[in-house]
């Protein structure tokens, strides 16, 4: 009978520990319980870019309790708190709240508040990428010594900021060279110009563009030689009437 009174205390007893670390979770859990908020949205501005682009994260929050409580929302990424902000609301009321968030790896990441997700798409970005178009060459047809503007736009068609170095070549030889930076995007009127002193047609290079100028031969002069005056007559000048 002893023996059974023992296994009967030490039994009471751990069933009142598990009962006792029951009850603390639970309370444990209710107290770290997310008050009733309801993510209404969420958009990601610009949904693809490029690593160490920055993305903006857009949401909008209700309170859907009867009482003003304060909510600390998560921003999860790929499952994980990646920041948080706290905010405050009245029975009912919503706010939107801006997340920024840059990415150093490309990939897709899910991105999620509450019970709304989105994805986000990063990708490596391009080398820059430079395009020449448009060659014009004015005028094309000149005299010696005239000036000669050659002009062409340079676009960065790539994905990233870039210098460029055109090289304007005359019958392949280098004429003269302008450095240019421009981001990705943007575009550039490059504008020189060139002055020839030998006539012929010369082959312009800019780029893989080409053209012509056509430099013209300068007029031959005219020589008037005065007449002769027969042998022995001698040039006395305007006849005058006689008096």
């Amino acid at each position: 009978m002893r023996l059974v009174k023992t296994v009967n205390k030490k039994t009471i007893g751990i069933i009142f520990l598990l009962v006792l670390t029951g009850v603390s979770g639970l309370l444990q859990a209710c107290k770290e319980a997310p008050p009733l908020f309801e993510t209404l949205s969420l958009d990601i501005i610009p949904p693809k870019v490029t690593t160490g682009e920055k993305a903006t994260i857009e949401v909008e929050i209700r309170n859907s309790s009867a009482k003003m409580d304060t909510y600390n929302v998560p921003l999860m990424v790929n499952g994980v708190a990646d920041d948080r902000k706290s905010i405050t609301l009245a029975p009912g009321a919503t706010k939107s709240i801006t997340f920024i968030l840059a990415k150093s790896q490309a990939g897709t990441y899910r991105i999620s508040v509450g019970n709304k997700e989105a994805t986000l798409v990063v990708e490596t970005p391009l080398p820059p990428d430079f395009r020449l178009s448009g060659l014009k060459i004015n005028p094309s047809e000149v005299d010696t010594c005239d000036k000669v503007t050659v002009a062409a736009k340079v676009a960065n068609v790539g994905g990233t900021q870039g210098s460029y170095t055109a090289e304007l070549k005359i019958d392949g030889i280098t004429d003269q060279t302008e450095e240019i930076t421009l981001s990705a995007g943007a575009d550039y009127m490059l504008i020189l110009e060139v002055c020839m002193v030998l006539p012929g047609t010369y082959t312009v290079t800019l780029g893989d563009l080409t053209g012509q100028i056509t430099v013209k031969e300068p007029p031959t002069p005219v020589v008037n030689n005065p007449t002769s005056s027969p042998p022995g007559s001698v040039d006395c000048g305007p006849k005058g009437s006689r008096g």
